[in-house]
């Protein structure tokens, strides 16, 4: 199964059940005609998202054989049970982009930090990450890729897209890239925790966080012991919610 091209408008309705349901309709492109068996998966969240907003992706399975060469509609009807508490809305992500739906008389969520800048004078090491972030709730969403710029006593570094790991854990979200790659002298990672930042309606919060450079040894030694060792940097943030050009 895949994404489908494009959401092109989403519905959030309550029924009249005990306890309450949510009723999700969405309705999208497929590059092709052919596509089957849509269907809606929700993402999986540590912690509760902090503007209340579930996201799920929209999915379906391509043709299999040949298939008409025109952009062709779809759409996929939902009941999610046992919603959680709190929830305001829904995002449903395509390929290309994403809608948000709220429930009725939610209210509009904040924007959530686009920006993050860390600095260790300490140790000389400043980092700016632009996570996967969002435009203004409107008709469409389009998604921009993340991006990290790293500044330390190994160099500057870009990293854009897939060489960026982002994963949600206990701790917050996990941002992790290559420094230098696992060569037979050994690698050297770096990986930054983020925890959930709510703006409260300001444009900036001021945070306090770690980073960890990820040593592992050389192939070519391979002595009895830990493989990998860790040094802790104390990152002083700022979070941002920065006008999307």
């Amino acid at each position: 199964m895949e994404k489908i091209l494009e959401i092109t408008s989403v519905k959030l309705s309550v029924l009249e059940s005990f306890p309450p349901k949510l009723k999700i309709d969405a309705f999208g492109t497929v590059p092709t005609g052919g596509w089957s068996n849509p269907k809606l998966i929700p993402h999986i969240h540590i912690q509760a998202p902090p503007d209340g907003i579930y996201g799920f992706d929209f999915i379906a399975d391509p043709p299999a054989g040949a298939a008409t060469q025109v952009i062709s509609v779809i759409e996929v009807s939902d009941i999610w049970e046992n919603s959680p508490e709190g929830v305001e809305g829904v995002r449903i992500h395509a390929a290309k982009n994403s809608q948000t739906a709220l429930v009725a008389g939610a209210r509009q969520p904040h924007r959530q930090p686009n920006r993050f800048t860390l600095t260790d004078s300490s140790k000389g090491t400043r980092i700016v990450f632009f996570p996967r972030a969002l435009t203004p709730l409107g008709t469409s969403e389009s998604s921009t890729e993340a991006q990290l710029e790293y500044h330390g006593l190994e160099g500057q570094f870009i990293f854009r897209g897939d060489d960026i790991t982002q994963e949600q854990t206990v701790l917050g979200s996990v941002v992790s890239v290559v420094l230098k790659p696992n060569a037979d002298a050994g690698g050297l990672d770096f990986a930054l925790i983020l925890p959930p930042v709510n703006l409260g309606g300001e444009a900036r919060q001021d945070f306090d966080t770690l980073g960890i450079r990820i040593r592992s040894r050389g192939r070519l030694i391979n002595p009895a012991g830990a493989e990998l060792s860790y040094d802790v940097v104390h990152l002083k943030g700022v979070a941002e919610d920065i006008p999307v050009l």
